[in-house]
């Protein structure tokens, strides 16, 4: 990963209609481990979510997940670093993540720790045949391998 072309892209972010980038791991196991990057805000999706949902019944899970995000993003002048975000691949919300950061990128700047793959031009997450399994060959956004 070209580190200065990262830093550009992220500076440049806010001119961009989905303000958005991904970071991938080579070995799908995300360890942040890049110095600048620590200036930004880090939101644990898998624990605000879970946190929230708590009570709700599941068949209403998935009008809550974007209001849920949206709260948790409360500046949109600020870069927000999404991650541990497996909780979103869970079958039970009825969710599609990539659409999801989306919609989000369209008001706030957005660097999404991805904890799956980047092949083919496709971000995928879990083995074909895991409930949890997804795969996108349609997203916008920038990526990133690390």
């Amino acid at each position: 990963m070209d580190i200065y072309y990262l830093k550009e892209n992220i500076q440049d972010m806010n001119n961009w209609y989905h303000k958005l980038i991904y970071l991938v791991d080579r070995n799908a196991q995300f360890q942040s481990t890049i110095p600048f990057l620590e200036s930004f805000t880090k939101v644990n999706v898998n624990k605000i979510v879970s946190e929230k949902l708590l009570g709700i019944p599941r068949q209403k899970y998935p009008m809550y997940v974007n209001d849920i995000l949206v709260e948790a993003l409360d500046d949109q002048d600020d870069t927000y670093i999404l991650q541990h975000i497996d909780i979103l691949f869970d079958s039970q919300l009825k969710i599609n993540p990539v659409k999801l950061f989306e919609q989000l990128s369209k008001h706030y700047q957005l660097i999404v720790e991805w904890p799956g793959k980047y092949e083919n031009n496709q971000l995928s997450y879990a083995e074909y045949g895991h409930p949890e399994y997804f795969l996108s060959d349609k997203f916008e956004g920038e990526i990133f391998i690390k």
